[in-house]
This record gives structure tokens, sequence and C-alpha cells, in this order.
């Protein structure tokens, strides 16, 4: 029929995107599979075109859902400030499909499931504290990820408070710095003072309090979350961790805040892949290897 050969997919009962991917391809290969089946097996039922009709829009709405699937499996970049993005747009997706309602039954059925699904466990996911702050520090979003502005600030309070305490503990305690002085035998002797020149008078004398010191920590958190914010967002395909890196000194609290936050989201694919590898490892032909060997080889083909 002058098409590429493509061969039929089976769904697996554990990943449901096997099953998108099972009728998008029965889409792509309709006629030749119809025209087959026809010569075949002239007594099986066939799909009806409404059927057809049904299998292409369940299609269409999944396809956000597979995408969304994938970008979250990834292990190679940040995923948890995605998390709230990736939920709302899915219930917009769905709130579309609601307004603009398909003529199949079926179909609505699916929607309206999947829109009460999507709201039961999404529906406060900007409540969800990792992947709030997580979202808050990801350069590419911050409060603009945000639909309900007071979950935005109170994520901003969390954050400065957490950077408080970072701020807190890299300060040298007042009795760390007696001991030091005691270890030293007593108070240090401070060098001679040098002449000063004239031209430097006014510059010195001039209050101590105009000059920069020791900010408050609270206030040193403020100011670094302050200016984080004010920042331009950067391109979505962009990498965090590298723009965190080039200013990590500008915003140190923040950064050493956000080493705990921006993460990767725990998914089963990893451990699936193994067990896939294994089932390629293990056949009729290699059905003597001892479990040891088993392991040596399905850590081998994780990690070269």
């Amino acid at each position: 029929m002058g098409q590429v050969q493509l061969r039929m997919k089976q769904d697996v009962a554990t990943r449901w995107n096997s099953t998108y991917y099972m009728l998008q391809r029965v889409i792509e290969i309709k006629e030749p599979l119809v025209s087959t089946l026809a010569l075949i097996n002239p007594l099986l039922p066939a799909l009806t075109p409404e059927e057809w009709d049904i299998t292409k829009e369940v299609c269409d709405i999944l396809k956000p859902f597979e995408e969304v699937t994938v970008e979250m499996s990834s292990e190679s970049f940040v995923t948890g400030s995605k998390a709230i993005l990736m939920a709302r747009g899915l219930q917009r997706i769905v709130a579309h499909r609601q307004r603009n309602p398909s003529i199949h039954e079926p179909v609505k059925g699916m929607v309206n499931f999947l829109a009460a699904d999507l709201e039961k466990r999404f529906g406060q996911v900007e409540r969800v504290r990792v992947l709030a702050e997580a979202t808050l520090l990801d350069p590419r979003f911050k409060k603009h990820a945000f639909v309900n502005e007071m979950n935005a600030e109170e994520t901003v309070s969390r954050v400065v408070g957490a950077a408080t305490h970072a701020a807190t503990a890299t300060l040298p305690s007042t009795e760390e710095e007696e001991e030091e002085e005691e270890e030293e035998g007593g108070t240090p002797v401070s060098p001679p003072s040098e002449p000063v020149p004239q031209f430097w008078a006014d510059f010195e004398e001039r209050p101590t309090t105009l000059r920069p010191g020791i900010q408050n920590p609270i206030t040193e958190a403020m100011l670094e979350i302050k200016g984080f914010l004010a920042e331009p967002l950067i391109p979505r395909k962009a990498d965090p961790l590298e723009w965190w890196r080039v200013r990590a000194l500008v915003y140190h609290n923040v950064c050493t805040i956000m080493k705990t936050r921006l993460c990767i989201v725990a998914t089963s694919v990893p451990s699936e892949r193994v067990f896939s590898k294994t089932g390629q490892i293990i056949t009729d032909r290699r059905n003597r290897l001892s479990p040891s060997k088993v392991r040596e080889l399905v850590f081998l083909n994780a990690n070269l």
C-alpha cells in the first residue's frame, strides 16, 4: 500500500502509556490492518466508523498525559519544579475538552473522569511544600507558576525562613570567638595604626553605621529573595542549575536552600528499566546464568 512497515504494539498492564502507544499504532496502520483482517478472517468483527473516531479522540486526549509522563520520568534534569505547571496544564486541557464536549458519550465520560481525578490528585498541588519551593527557586518559573497568590507568598515566607536559618548557621558565635581568643593567649593585640593621608580624612570620619558590615540574617535572606525574584526569567529550556552555579556567590544563602529543593521526582521508571534489561539478558539460551553473574551484567548494562 505504499506505507512504511510497522508492527503492532501490545499494551502492558503496569504501564498506562503502553495502551496509548498501542492505540496510536492501530490508528497509524488502520488501512493495512483492516485489509489484512478482511483477508485472513472475514468473519472477525471489525471496528465501526464510530469506534474508529472514538479511538482517535481518545488518543488526542491522552497525548498530553503521555508527554507529561515522559517529561517527568527523566533522570538527567530537574523535574520537581515542573510538577505544578504540568498539573495545571493538564487541568486546563481537560477543562477545555469539557467546554467543547465530544459527540461520543464514552469520550465525554472519559473526560469527566479525568477532570475529577485531576482535581482529586492535584487540586492542592501548590500546597505541597517540596514542589512549591522547588518551583519558586527555579529561575525559569518563580512565582509565575502559581495560580493562587497566597500559596506563592506562603512559599516565599518559608524559603526566607530557611535562608535565614542558613545565614545564621554560617555566622560565628560569640562563645567561639572568645574561645579562639583564649587559645591564642588572651586578647589579641591590634597592630599599630598607620597615619591616615589627609585626602582620606573625610571618609574615615563618617559614622561606621554607614559602612557595610554584617547584616541581620533575616534582612540578608529577604534581600537575597527579593533580588532573586526581581531577576528576569530564563528560557524554559535553559538549565536552572547552571544559572544557580553562576550566581551562587550573589545569593549564597538561597543557593544553599536551592540545593535541597531543586530535585528529580522519584518514579518507578528506573526499576522497570532494570527488570526489562534483566529479561533481555536471561533468555532460553542463557538460562543457566548464576544470580551473581546476572547482577554483574545488569549493573554493567545500567552504568556503562
